[in-house]
């Protein structure tokens, strides 16, 4: 089937079904460092799954059934959470009247590592933990790519979200090891909840929606029993977005690869519809001669087909790394020529699975141009990571290429 086949078939749904309403870009500023012709959604293969996507989309919008699942995988673009709660924001735009979902949310600051500002987690007590970076993962990893290990009777978990972000039921992912041990909740006004097991889920049910709680554990004893958090999950009815984030400082894609309860936590939460791609960053920070594209796309190809197993209209974006610094010696960095080599290995991905590419590297200017982003505030000095007004500017720039396509196809 021709793409234009397809978009005309897209199209006649949408009449048959009511007008559609096209989507709202969100205001950026003309600055001069962003080369806006990059700024689109590039399909070098066909177009169905965003087209199948779309419809979705416009059938929850019309008041239908139903939960669009988002998920973003990445390394510390992605556990920073500026990127992708921006997106996250911007994606909530689409469906305003429904509730909001936080999506996953993990202890980072119980494992002490950064974590997201839009939601909190205290940690008390003594904490293991253990990442997907880890050659051989202390602990089977599932969706978050971390575990937080409680290990002493004292540990406990103080949670508080934004008030958009209330949850009606909150599950628990994890698993007792050395004995039994069950999570508990005491509410804020002091009652304590106690679980449904719902699968391998520890499932708690509010009396009404909750933007706070501390979760206890039952049963810990120091030196013989110990509880391995994965996250948690919430929940609210009536959602029509529900976006979350996978971001593991340092990850690469053979990263992911290690989480070997992945595939089963995305199933169980959130089969996607759309996966948002943002790996490749740690994957080149090798000098060009050791970079490997095919090892690097073979990597990726395993991790898509385990999504596609869960949902074989799975639509992928893939983010192309951001212009950045290598390190050539002591003191001594170069730019990374390894850019463009991934932006072309993700083109070919794309074309391969019939995704979409969004080409940040020549949005940002190609290389050399971080230089320009770091004199701009936009971007840190060490010219891989942007300080927060960049990632918000890139999550606006991605969003409103994702909706000029989408109002594309309801033309």
């Amino acid at each position: 089937m021709t793409k234009r086949f397809s978009v005309l078939l897209l199209l006649l749904s949408f009449m048959l079904t009511g007008s559609a309403q096209r989507l709202k870009c969100v205001e950026v500023d003309n600055y001069d460092y962003v080369n806006f012709d990059a700024c689109y959604l590039h399909f070098p293969g066909k177009h169905q799954k965003f087209e199948t996507l779309y419809r979705k989309m416009e059938h929850i919008r019309k008041g239908g059934d139903g939960v669009v699942n988002i998920l973003h995988v990445g390394g510390s673009h992605v556990q920073a959470g500026v990127l992708s709660h921006r997106l996250r924001c911007n994606f909530s735009q689409i469906m305003p009247e429904r509730p909001k979902s936080r999506g996953l949310m993990f202890p980072f600051k119980a494992v002490r590592t950064n974590a997201p500002a839009d939601y909190e987690f205290t940690a008390s007590g003594s904490w293991r933990s253990s990442r997907c970076l880890e050659f051989s993962p202390s602990y089977p990893l599932g969706l978050s790519g971390a575990a937080a290990v409680a290990t002493s009777e004292d540990c406990s978990l103080y949670l508080s979200v934004d008030e958009a972000y209330a949850f009606q039921r909150l599950r628990v992912l994890g698993e007792a090891i050395g004995g039994e041990v069950r999570p508990l909740i005491l509410r804020a006004d002091g009652d304590t909840l106690r679980s449904e097991r719902v699968g391998k889920d520890f499932l708690f049910s509010f009396p009404k929606p909750a933007k706070e709680c501390t979760i206890i554990f039952e049963g810990l004893k120091r030196d013989s029993t110990s509880f391995v958090l994965h996250g948690v999950w919430p929940e609210h009815d009536g959602v029509g977005i529900a976006y979350t984030e996978s971001g593991i400082n340092g990850a690469a894609v053979s990263s992911w690869l290690r989480c070997e309860l992945f595939t089963e936590e995305l199933k169980r939460l959130c089969p996607p519809d759309l996966v948002i791609f943002g790996i490749g960053i740690n994957d080149a920070n090798v000098p060009a001669s050791r970079f490997s594209a095919e090892t690097f796309k073979a990597n990726y190809r395993q991790l898509i087909n385990d999504i596609l197993r869960i949902n074989p209209n799975t639509a992928f974006l893939f983010i192309t790394n951001n212009d950045c610094w290598l390190r050539t010696g002591r003191r001594r960095h170069g730019f990374n020529a390894n850019g463009s080599v991934v932006e072309q290995a993700m083109t070919e991905l794309a074309q391969e699975f019939n995704g979409a590419v969004f080409n940040q590297f020549q949005v940002m200017g190609g290389l050399g141009s971080s230089s320009d982003w770091v004199a701009a505030g936009l971007m840190n000095r060490d010219h891989v990571h942007f300080l927060l007004p960049g990632y918000r500017l890139m999550a606006d720039l991605i969003y409103n290429a994702f909706v000029q396509d989408y109002n594309d196809c309801l033309r």
